[in-house]
């Protein structure tokens, strides 16, 4: 039997309390929000000051009449309401303080809902909590889908403005670049957006995302280099929103997937160059090519490598400003791009066997390592959230109870032990398959452990024949930790549970094993 949950559009309001009004910018919010916001809201979060003394009172007597007004008038159709208590000493105009606790409840409310608009509510509190909730909004700090509201005092509902309002107000930062836009094509696994980037934990990957800002400004190619599925798609579309290299505002950008070209030289040289009307059997009508549409915008190559040696001859000239000609055309086209290639390929086998030495020299001004996400193990539960809530998306299907999976400790504990040899495409791979186990209505235990059966074992288990693939920089601690707790498991494994056995698997004494257990909390 399934238990698929209705997909529908649902919306989460974020506000402070009013202490002057209450209630009163509440009622107008909730009561119009289907016309105005285009979802019901189902939850309310309620951000107060829990301060100590009689200012501190004075806002939480503020609170409960506003939640016990809101329950009254709205009945039986009020949210659930949260409240989120700011435990501070601070005055509500410091902006710094009001900022970082804003950040938290911002952060906690999308992993808490995902999918869901989050509404941020500007009118009550004080001018400072207006304009940090404002900055937040329209910077891109809060990702996924975000509307900010306004409610009308009664001066203003008698001058005629509405009792609620949508605020469009939007600044052009990177983070709303990088959330806004992402390559023409890319692959399920990597949507150009799979890292959260306000979130990032481990050094490796603020490491790679800083070498990344200190090339952005430069019209120079840039090679990333990296595992399968490792985020390079992302990296390549962070790379462009830190550039001005962006004539495509808000859209699409231009890329290309190049393993589609191993087998169709033609189609290579037709999608990058573009076509006349009758240059080839089937060219009923002129094309114009990738790159003349990538003119003062950034262009990505994915999978380079898969590219004909022919089609790398061609594309020197263009590379080098010296312009190129549409298939069957005699007008030369001049197109100034940024490029940004990608692959899986060691650099020795690019020079050695799969691209033409002038054209790699063409492509290599800076090269960037993509860390694997098994350098990044700190990390690892804020893509894990990332991809689970994408693969609702993709499977269409939301089972009941699907969000207890997103910090479930057993799921993360396995995912952060394991070596990932397919990065974010293993991370997917899971998530399909704890959904279809969901769906089905598995148990709890019967859906986690069939869905982490689909990991590769024997490239994530211990005694691999790869398990040591140094990936500088890197988060050595985590990575230490992480290769340690793995043959300790190993060793409970294979001696069942006995500890004593276990131990002298290692050659270590029982106390020791024992402390080891401990300190990671395993088995």
């Amino acid at each position: 039997m399934s238990l698929q949950s209705e997909n529908k559009a649902r919306a989460v309001l974020v506000s402070w309390i009013s202490v002057n009004h209450r209630a009163g910018p509440f009622i107008p919010a909730l009561k119009d929000q289907r016309k105005v916001l285009g979802a019901p809201i189902q939850e309310l979060y309620l951000c107060y000051r829990d301060a100590p003394g009689e200012e501190g009172n004075r806002e939480r007597e503020a609170l409960e009449e506003t939640v016990k007004t809101l329950r009254q008038e709205l009945t039986p159709h009020c949210p659930k309401i949260h409240r989120r208590p700011w435990k501070t000493s601070a005055t509500p105009t410091d902006h710094d303080e009001i900022r970082k606790f804003a950040e938290r409840v911002l952060t906690f409310v999308r992993q808490s809902h995902p999918n869901d608009v989050m509404v941020i509510h500007l009118s009550p509190g004080t001018p400072a909590m207006h304009a940090v909730w404002l900055a937040l909004g329209s910077t891109g700090f809060a990702s996924g889908p975000v509307k900010l509201i306004q409610t009308s005092d009664q001066r203003a509902l008698s001058s005629g403005k509405p009792p609620l309002q949508v605020v469009d107000f939007r600044l052009d930062t990177v983070l709303r670049r990088y959330a806004a836009a992402r390559p023409y094509v890319t692959e399920d696994a990597d949507s150009g957006q799979v890292w959260d980037l306000t979130q990032i934990q481990s050094q490796a990957l603020k490491s790679t995302l800083e070498k990344l800002r200190k090339w952005a400004p430069l019209r120079v190619p840039v090679l990333l280099l990296g595992e399968r599925g490792s985020g390079k798609t992302t990296l390549a579309n962070y790379l462009r929103a830190e550039s001005p290299f962006q004539k495509l505002k808000g859209e699409s950008w231009p890329s290309v997937v190049c393993g589609q070209f191993r087998t169709t030289p033609q189609l290579a040289r037709s999608e990058l160059f573009g076509h006349v009307k009758g240059a080839f059997s089937g060219a009923e009508k002129q094309r114009t090519g990738l790159l003349e549409k990538a003119d003062g915008d950034t262009v990505f190559f994915d999978e380079i490598a898969d590219i004909d040696h022919d089609t790398q001859r061609l594309l020197i000239a263009a590379l080098e400003g010296r312009g190129f000609y549409p298939l069957g055309g005699e007008q030369l086209v001049r197109s100034k791009f940024r490029v940004i290639c990608a692959t899986n390929r060691t650099l020795e086998e690019l020079t050695t066997t799969l691209l033409d030495r002038d054209f790699f020299d063409r492509i290599n001004s800076v090269v960037i390592q993509v860390p694997a996400l098994r350098d990044c193990t700190a990390d690892i539960p804020l893509a894990w959230r990332a991809v689970l809530s994408q693969a609702t998306q993709i499977a269409s299907i939301q089972p009941r109870e699907w969000e207890r999976f997103r910090d479930h400790p057993e799921v993360l504990r396995h995912l952060m032990g394991h070596r990932l040899p397919g990065n974010f495409r293993d991370l997917q791979r899971v998530a399909l398959h704890l959904l279809a186990e969901l769906n089905y209505g598995s148990s709890d235990a019967e859906a986690i452990g069939n869905a982490l059966s689909c990991l590769d074992v024997d490239s994530g288990g211990v005694g691999s024949e790869n398990i040591f693939t140094p990936s500088l920089p890197a988060d050595f601690p985590s990575v230490l930790a992480q290769f340690e707790r793995k043959w300790l498991e190993a060793a409970m494994k294979e001696a069942n549970g006995n500890v004593s056995k276990a131990a002298r698997l290692l050659g270590m004494k029982r106390e020791n094993f024992n402390n080891r257990i401990k300190k990671y909390n395993t088995l």
